[in-house]
């Protein structure tokens, strides 16, 4: 793929554009190549990137990221420029600048093949042992890893705590599923907004709900709960209200 072609299949500059712009130039079984628009001040929420990447810069300036733990950094990232990113590694990036950032990512499928498999090895925790922490996605709710990491790739187990009147508002998770065991408290778990007329459910402890990848749900704390998330990561995050996204506020 030529520079000129890259430029043609980003949008122009002078489009009026208040969000980040992302277009699919190619989607096969080795690859996928998106091209993303910048405008000045537009960001992309927190999230990962389910394979190994190369970046190459067609429009450059300021950008600031942001990792799920909060550590921030700036890069004055040039044209012609090439970047290397690894997979699942959750960050947010936003556009400092003044003009407007063009640049086409290109996500290598298989580039895992052929590694090492990593041993495996029982795990066994007693609740003295979990470490509950303000989670990163949330501070209002805390939660503790068993297995894994949603942001990584590969199977994960969490559990999270929250109070009475905490709402994890109508989202999806569009490549995986999700499994979700109520541990304590009660929960309202739905596939849609209160009054919607979709299916709603009161689970108290031992209750069971899952969630196929790209199914809209929401869950309402109505007793102070910790429930149990299973799937396997990197775990993405898309909210059918981006106003109720806890990644957009301060």
């Amino acid at each position: 793929m030529t520079t000129e072609l890259l430029q043609q299949a980003a949008p122009s500059k002078r489009a009026a554009i208040e969000e980040p712009l992302r277009r699919t130039l190619l989607e096969n079984d080795e690859v996928l190549v998106v091209a993303t628009t910048y405008p000045p001040g537009a960001s992309v929420p927190i999230h990962t990137h389910r394979f190994p990447n190369v970046s190459y810069v067609i429009d450059g300036g300021t950008i600031e990221t942001r990792d799920a733990d909060g550590t921030v950094e700036v890069y004055d990232i040039q044209p012609g420029e090439t970047l290397w990113s690894a997979a699942a590694h959750a960050h947010s990036a936003r556009n400092l600048g003044s003009s407007f950032v063009r640049i086409v990512e290109v996500e290598l499928k298989r580039a895992k093949h052929g590694e090492e498999a990593p041993e495996s090895h029982a795990i066994v925790l007693t609740t003295e042992d979990l470490d509950w922490k303000p989670d990163p996605l949330d501070p209002r709710r805390r939660s503790a890893m068993l297995v894994g990491n949603p942001t990584m790739c590969g199977p994960f187990t969490t559990r999270v705590a929250a109070p009475a009147g905490y709402i994890i508002g109508l989202h999806m998770h569009p490549d995986e599923d999700e499994q979700l065991t109520v541990l304590s408290g009660v929960i309202r778990w739905s596939t849609g907004e209160p009054g919607s007329g979709e299916p709603e459910y009161t689970l108290g402890a031992g209750g069971f709900a899952l969630a196929p990848a790209g199914t809209p749900h929401r869950i309402a704390i109505l007793d102070d709960a910790v429930i149990q998330l299973s799937g396997v990561g990197p775990r993405n995050y898309i909210y059918m209200n981006p106003a109720e996204d806890p990644r957009r506020k301060p």
